[in-house]
């Protein structure tokens, strides 16, 4: 199950979003570019040769920029520090546009020209950018001051309209970039909620009410999802079964509520030694406690065995009525995986282990199958 917080998923759809933006800036970029270039060749533009060579230059160097850009975010290097890199990206690729912008203007005196390519760069900065609010604002900021330079200019000095022409911009680039992140957060927070209470739900059905383990239902899932690891991984896997000895007796002499006391005492105790996330228990029955040890050998699964029994033996929870000890004990079988053993036959497998409580370093195989609920 995803368990991102929902930063974390923001940056990640924002991630995401700038890749995908990065590609459609840059193909529309080249493109245009590639038009600008013949346009200014075949046709009789006024643009004098020499300013021609350098603008054809700054278009071969902006390719090669847009080009690298394009393919940017999937560098593992530049993955790994997106942020940084998207910023870096998004100011190169501004002052690329605007470097062509202003030697338009300079050398065709194509105010006009520029003007309406550079509020079209804008545009393109702002569709393919806005999920990342510094992203975005690198890559406006060169454009619009070289924009803005080229209205004063065109006006022949004169100040109120670019003036105006500047807050329009900015006042049209920032509502426009709250309206398209709203929506784009928005969609994020309801995914993120979904998911949010489609995995509470999911651990409220996984869930034994008594004891706040896992149920059998989990188990279920999670051994199958394990067994097939393992057999693709070739490692090992553990498995222990557990049941309360005589709980019976200890039920009719001291009644279910003590009796659910006691399952959920020795249910805490379980969960208590499992010491990997990995690693799990769940209510295999009444009083039947069933034990998952991935990546574990024999040894590692005898460890854990004798860890229950250690710290369950610490308890010292008196059983009025036992034909094994005063106290209350447990049964433990065991059982690893092997190639030719399938998830039925793994069940079925583990061997009784009883350790006394007084002796826990010796180990008394039985012969007999623990009781197991089916």
């Amino acid at each position: 199950m995803d368990e991102l917080s929902l930063t974390a998923r923001v940056d990640k759809a924002a991630l995401t979003n700038l890749s995908t933006g990065f590609r459609w800036a840059s193909a529309v970029s080249l493109f245009f570019l590639l038009m600008m270039t013949f346009s200014f060749r075949i046709e009789d533009t006024g643009i004098i040769d020499s300013y021609f060579d350098q603008f054809f230059l700054l278009a071969i160097i902006s390719s090669l920029v847009f080009i690298f850009g394009a393919n940017l975010l999937n560098i593992p290097f530049f993955y790994a520090r997106w942020k940084i890199a998207s910023i870096a990206y998004a100011s190169t690729f501004s002052t690329c546009w605007a470097a062509i912008i202003a030697l338009i203007s300079i050398g065709g005196d194509y105010y006009d020209a520029a003007d309406i390519l550079s509020d079209i760069i804008l545009m393109i900065v702002l569709l393919g950018f806005f999920s990342y609010r510094p992203v975005l604002y690198a890559g406006i900021l060169p454009i619009l001051f070289v924009s803005t330079v080229i209205s004063f200019v065109s006006a022949k000095n004169a100040i109120i309209l670019p003036t105006e022409k500047f807050i329009a911009a900015c006042l049209v680039i920032e509502s426009g970039r709250r309206i398209l992140y709203r929506w784009f957060y928005n969609n994020i927070e309801k995914d993120h909620e979904n998911k949010r209470l489609m995995k509470k739900l999911s651990d409220i059905a996984s869930r034994d009410q008594l004891t706040d383990i896992h149920n059998r239902r989990f188990f279920e899932y999670e051994l199958d999802k394990q067994f097939q690891r393992t057999k693709r991984t070739q490692s090992e896997l553990g498995l222990v079964m557990i049941d309360i000895d005589h709980f019976k007796n200890y039920n009719d002499r001291l009644g279910h509520v003590e009796g659910d006391k006691c399952i959920r005492t020795v249910a805490k105790v379980i969960q208590q030694n499992l010491k990997r996330s990995t690693d799990s228990v769940s209510r295999y029955g009444g009083e039947e406690f069933v034990v998952l040890l991935p990546n574990t050998d024999l040894a590692g699964t005898l460890q854990v065995v004798k860890r229950i029994k250690t710290n369950l033996a610490n308890k010292a929870m008196v059983h009025p009525d036992s034909n094994t000890c005063e106290w209350v004990t447990v049964s433990q079988g065991i059982a690893q995986w092997r190639q030719h053993i399938g998830q039925r036959a793994l069940l079925k497998r583990p061997i009784a282990i009883c350790i006394k409580r007084n002796n826990w370093a010796e180990i008394n195989i039985i012969t007999q199958q623990p009781k197991l609920s089916t």
